[in-house]
């Protein structure tokens, strides 16, 4: 009986040995870190000027500096202008202007009284000009 459990338990010993080298590999090769897409890794030096200016950037001393500068060149530039109108965004064009089809508060075709003064399902959705308003 011992010749007949040797070849069993010697097996048995490679089968696992077998198993926990193969799973010491996927342990290694399932590292996350490692094998993650990003940039290449910065040389240190590089790195730490990088995250002294991220700091810098997101001191308040960054942020006054900034709004110093725009209260002193004034809204000069079409960009400060239509942000500080508080607008919608592109609301200010011209093609992205509702034209009227009728005239007064009830709409002659459906008789709906208040309602869009464009028939908003002209281009099977709620488009005014292109701009769907229903999502």
């Amino acid at each position: 009986m011992m010749k007949l459990s040797t070849p069993r338990v010697l097996s048995m010993h490679l089968s696992t040995r077998a198993l926990s080298a193969r799973m010491s590999f996927r342990l290694k090769s399932t590292n996350f870190a490692e094998h993650t897409p990003s940039p290449p890794k910065l040389p240190k030096e590089q790195q730490e000027e990088f995250e002294k200016l991220q700091k810098l950037a997101n001191s308040q001393a960054a942020i006054d500096e900034y709004n110093r500068q725009i209260r002193e060149e004034g809204s000069t530039s079409s960009e400060i202008s239509t942000a500080s109108t508080g607008t919608d965004v592109g609301a200010t064009a011209q093609y992205f202007k509702t034209i009227p089809e009728f005239e007064g508060d009830r709409n002659p075709v459906t008789g709906e009284v208040g309602g869009p003064k464009q028939e908003p399902l002209r281009h099977n959705d709620w488009s005014y000009n292109g701009r769907v308003t229903d999502f």
